[in-house]
């Protein structure tokens, strides 16, 4: 029986999805041998050991994180959708986002998407000082937003429940109306929507 054949670009796809899957901790060079039913020594072979793998890995999550295509009929609807898409990169990756962050890497891996709203406030004529400003308060505002959302998704169940907490807001001088509304759960995707429009509308003006 021969020996299945692999490739360096083999093991680092294999890598790439135990770390898509379950995460860094989860990645060894045992685990990656098993996986491709190979002996421990032919993964060493292709891409050293773990430290240099885990090495590539990230420079292989910060090529193809790649730039984005804006689009939309003027900048403030272009640097809207650089955020849309921004977040949809983030959630589809959050293992090795994670992983490049814990490498030093995030101010390279988000490049691309800063160097479009770059672009895009420049196309809006915006002063460099509040140019500057508008990317920096977008990125925040998106990875600050994706961050949360998955400490949401990770957390357990909540104890008191948020309409245990907030009852019928009258002795805390909430409306009953109010209350109930805080009580129910958040829509994450119209969340980010409306608070990315409001954010970029008064950044650069128009309706949100």
């Amino acid at each position: 029986m021969n020996a299945p054949r692999i490739t360096r670009e083999l093991v680092l796809d294999t890598a790439m999805r135990i770390v898509e899957n379950d995460g860094v901790a989860a990645l060894s060079m045992r685990r990656l041998a098993a996986d491709l039913d190979v002996a421990v020594t032919a993964i060493y072979w292709h891409v050293g050991n773990r430290e240099t793998l885990v090495g590539q890995l990230v420079d292989r999550v910060v090529g193809r994180f790649g730039d984005i295509a804006p689009e939309g009929a003027g900048p403030r609807e272009r640097v809207i959708a650089v955020g849309a898409a921004l977040r949809r990169r983030v959630h589809a990756h959050p293992h090795l986002i994670a992983l490049v962050y814990e490498h030093g890497r995030t101010a390279l891996m988000m490049l691309p998407a800063e160097r479009a709203l770059a672009r895009e406030v420049t196309a809006a004529g915006l002063a460099p000082a509040h140019a500057a400003l508008v990317v920096r308060a977008v990125l925040h505002h998106v990875v600050g937003f994706a961050l949360l959302e998955r400490a949401v998704q990770r957390s357990p169940a909540q104890h008191p429940s948020a309409a245990e907490l907030w009852g019928d807001g009258a002795e805390i001088g909430v409306s009953p109306a109010v209350a109930a509304e805080l009580a129910r759960p958040a829509d994450p995707d119209d969340l980010f929507d409306r608070s990315l429009r409001a954010l970029v509308a008064g950044l650069l003006g128009g309706p949100a």
